[in-house]
């Protein structure tokens, strides 16, 4: 059980965290998550974006439920982070400043525990309040549900986006975007054809694709389809060998070319007795690759297995461009005290780390540089920096998607 004593203590830490006048800046200082009973289509908004904690929820984070029908209905809380712990305290609202009354001692919680069933009159309100009381304090789930559905909200705290993301999402899924190969900030469209017509593979001519600076051949994938209209055909090139494309009666197809590190090639060809060369213009001095898709494994500069292809991306573009030189960012969600996570404990020295996050930061664009030198990259092309969360894209966060934009990496070519 949770004495009111420590309600209370937690409360004022708060509002002393906070320094501000509470019933100027919130008319309900406990700036509480609204929803209403019976659920309704408005709650599909919270199950599918999570909410998350800032700095002002540290110690208490707030929902107020409004009963508009009679009803009956569950809930549930449970923590993101297995390290951590949280107590959900009931309290019926009777009017009068909520907030005032919680300081004052004047509102009394009439239950507490982690799950159980209400029923509720038209008309009725609730708070509830989730306690933060051991670990990281990271975050926690909600699950309520009526007669008529239910509804599952996350609740996570912005300082831990590492130590939960696991339990949220698989790798696969972790954002709703892939790999950006960015041009200078400026993302391009890849082509789309219309899938319609029929295959013609009356004539074959051969072509190369070569880097534009080097005049190499490199390797690529083409999206070819005839200018008459018909299926998109995918043609790979090598650098040794170079592509043979199909083509229409009319000797004129469209070609289409989206490669790591290069900008976007989509144009129409003619076919002629000449070798075809297709150049492609790799980046240039001060422009960057973000790339959202190089993961590690929580509070640690562990890669992840999964990161694997992201790398060999990156680790071709360099190959092909041995003249650059790189420098590689590691940037976070913030910047904050990392701790050592109690799963790791039995593994080695990487995996145990504590620190500034951009410390962290630092150590893992180190690890991408070490894997980059093992697979041929001349190290005296690379460097690396750390800047934690001092250039996150999304300052604060809101939902899953915003803050993966923060946890990447930058490569940028520097000379």
């Amino acid at each position: 059980m949770i004495k009111d004593k420590h309600i209370y203590l937690i409360v004022v830490l708060l509002f002393t965290f906070l320094r501000v006048d509470a019933q100027e800046t919130y008319p309900d200082c406990t700036h509480p998550k609204l929803i209403e009973l019976p659920l309704t289509d408005a709650i599909d908004s919270l199950t599918q974006n999570e909410i998350y904690y800032q700095v002002e929820d540290k110690y208490t984070y707030w929902y107020k439920i409004k009963a508009v029908d009679d009803g009956q209905f569950s809930y549930q809380l449970r923590a993101l982070n297995e390290e951590d712990e949280y107590e959900l305290l009931i309290y019926k609202y009777d009017g009068g400043n909520f907030c005032n009354n919680l300081v004052n001692k004047k509102a009394k919680s009439i239950a507490n525990g982690l799950d159980g069933t209400m029923n509720v009159k038209k008309g009725d309100v609730y708070y509830f309040g989730v306690l933060h009381l051991t670990g990281y304090g990271c975050g926690h789930q909600l699950t309520l549900k009526d007669e008529y559905r239910s509804a599952t909200i996350k609740a996570i705290q912005n300082e831990c986006i590492e130590e939960v993301i696991e339990t949220l999402v698989d790798e696969k899924g972790l954002t709703e975007q892939s790999t950006i190969d960015t041009i200078g900030n400026q993302q391009k469209e890849a082509v789309v054809f219309q899938e319609e017509g029929m295959k013609e593979k009356s004539l074959v001519f051969n072509g190369w694709v070569v880097n534009s600076n080097t005049k190499e051949n490199i390797e690529a994938t083409l999206n070819v389809v005839p200018v008459a209209g018909g299926l998109i055909e995918e043609v790979n090139a090598t650098s040794s060998a170079g592509f043979e494309l199909p083509h229409s009666k009319e000797k004129k197809v469209v070609a289409s070319i989206q490669k790591f590190g290069y900008e976007a090639f989509h144009d129409t060809l003619t076919i002629s007795s000449d070798t075809l060369i297709i150049p492609l213009n790799p980046i240039k001095v001060g422009q960057k690759l973000v790339m959202h898709k190089i993961y590690f494994h929580p509070n640690t500069y562990v890669l992840k297995q999964s990161s694997k292809q992201e790398l060999e991306k990156l680790h071709q573009f360099m190959k092909e461009n041995a003249n650059y030189s790189f420098e590689i960012q590691g940037h976070t969600n913030g910047n904050r005290v990392i701790k050592k996570m109690q799963r790791y404990a039995h593994l080695g020295e990487e995996w145990n780390w504590k620190g500034t996050a951009k410390k962290l930061s630092k150590l893992r664009a180190e690890k991408i540089k070490s894997y980059l030198t093992q697979n041929g990259i001349n190290e005296t092309k690379l460097r690396t920096v750390g800047y934690g969360g001092d250039r996150m894209i999304v300052t604060k966060p809101k939902n899953m998607k915003q803050a993966m934009q923060n946890i990447r990496v930058e490569v940028i070519v520097v000379q």
